[in-house]
């Protein structure tokens, strides 16, 4: 797809599902994922989502749906029984699973302890892609889909019935006994998406589908095929720069420092900063991808070529107030200890970073535009996520709970891909089989096996 493909994309008016092609929802989030399912023509008829000010997101935006609210390990039955009241004896043909990711994210300072299954039980988010079994087992939708960070795949917990020692992907595995589970990691730079975002893939597919034997003989799997690539092909195109995006929007002008002229936009808004924190982010060399640290001039002196690694000038003898510092109890300046990517402008030639839930923050990773003096907009986030233009926000900026919208958009799996991931699940439903249009096993590199633990 053609960066003009995803700009369409969110621009264009909503269309609704016009046909029976049912979709249940768990850890829904604000409904961002779910939106892309719609728009390729799935009716979403339940969701599920645990916080309050996410399922108020949600409910502003899908009026033809059922929002439970809760833990989803105590109203599992509620989603079923609410679905059966609306869906009667129709056949769910769509079951979504995205829970949070936030046990195996590289933030969490336990994903170091990935492989240790005591400590997987511990934390229970590591646990939420189990719960939603028992509402497979019961409504038995057609495909299943899961999504979440790519160290689910060696998530490693222990069976809390026989002991056993499992990864979270395999425990699933053995809980789909009528299914046909494929697993994948995939990357949404290579959708077109200007975006670095790589995700866990999981589609089960009911063995008694049409489409399914067809697919294993072909050696596809139940996702797109990448369009895009970090080198153009015949194939593919290539990558999409955060420059070329932006420069294609072309957002109004924002500064840390000062309001934007003529926005209209609530989400086109940034945190501001003054002295030295605003010094530190205007320092650094716009389009250069470099990062505070690496601000080598002395706001003071002015001299140039500032050894790396310092907190004060060497010829004036200064605090250099342009580079990230802390002051120590005895009253005396440190750098911040952080990564190489922390305090950094994005490079201008190779898509955004990831979008994240803490995208206001400029000492988390890449997070400082490419050229301006700010993190990104809440509304550059959300295009960069590929949420439509239309979906609605009200709900969190009348309520005075704008700080919600970037958690959200952060969460999410991109509209784009889930419009395009639902796109080809109709036509399988159908007994269709794509072949052009699927991902291939061994060519696309996309595909991984469910790992074992041999104890």
């Amino acid at each position: 797809m053609a960066n003009s493909d995803v700009g369409k994309f969110i621009k264009s008016p909503r269309q609704k599902a016009k046909n029976n092609f049912l979709s249940v929802s768990l850890f829904s989030g604000a409904g961002i994922s779910d939106l892309g399912y719609e728009l390729a023509g799935f009716s979403i008829v339940i969701q599920s989502e645990k916080d309050e000010d996410r399922a108020n997101i949600c409910d502003n935006n899908f009026s033809n749906s059922i929002c439970i609210r809760g833990d989803i390990e105590i109203t599992w039955k509620d989603v079923i029984e609410n679905y059966k009241k609306k869906a009667g004896k129709a056949r769910l043909s769509l079951l979504s699973i995205t829970p949070p990711c936030q046990g195996m994210s590289s933030s969490n300072p336990g994903r170091g302890k990935i492989h240790n299954p005591d400590h997987g039980n511990r934390d229970s988010r590591n646990l939420l892609l189990l719960s939603a079994l028992p509402i497979i087992e019961e409504l038995k939708p057609r495909i299943v889909v899961a999504e979440n960070v790519p160290a689910l795949l060696n998530r490693v917990i222990r069976d809390e019935k026989t002991n056993q020692v499992k990864t979270v992907v395999q425990a699933f595995a053995d809980g789909l006994a009528n299914y046909e589970l494929f697993v994948g990691v995939i990357q949404m730079a290579d959708y077109g998406i200007p975006q670095f975002r790589k995700r866990a893939i999981l589609v089960a597919i009911r063995r008694d589908e049409a489409c399914l034997e067809k697919m294993k003989e072909s050696n596809l799997l139940p996702w797109p095929r990448p369009s895009h690539a970090s080198k153009p092909s015949k194939e593919r195109k290539g990558w999409i720069s955060i420059k070329t995006w932006l420069n294609k929007m072309r957002y109004p002008v924002l500064d840390a420092k000062t309001k934007p002229k003529g926005s209209k936009d609530p989400l086109h808004s940034v945190p501001s900063y003054d002295g030295d924190r605003y010094l530190m982010v205007s320092s650094i060399p716009p389009h250069s991808g470099k990062n505070a640290y690496q601000n080598s001039i002395c706001p003071d002196c002015n001299k140039k070529n500032i050894p790396l690694g310092v907190a004060y000038c060497p010829h004036c003898g200064n605090l250099l107030r342009n580079r990230p510092y802390v002051i120590d109890e005895n009253k005396s300046a440190r750098l911040i200890k952080g990564f190489d990517s922390s305090y950094r402008r994005m490079p201008p030639d190779r898509p955004a970073s990831t979008v994240t839930t803490n995208s206001s923050h400029i000492g988390s990773d890449y997070k400082i535009h490419p050229w301006e003096n700010r993190v990104m907009s809440a509304r550059e986030c959300a295009d960069l996520q590929t949420v439509p233009r239309f979906f609605n926000w009200n709900w969190a900026l009348e309520n005075d709970h704008a700080y919600v919208i970037r958690n959200v958009i952060g969460e999410a799996l991109p509209t784009y891909f889930a419009y395009l991931h639902g796109k080809i699940l109709i036509q399988l439903l159908q007994g269709k089989l794509p072949k052009n249009q699927l991902s291939r096993i061994g060519i696309d590199g996309q595909d991984r096996p469910i790992s074992k633990v041999n104890e």
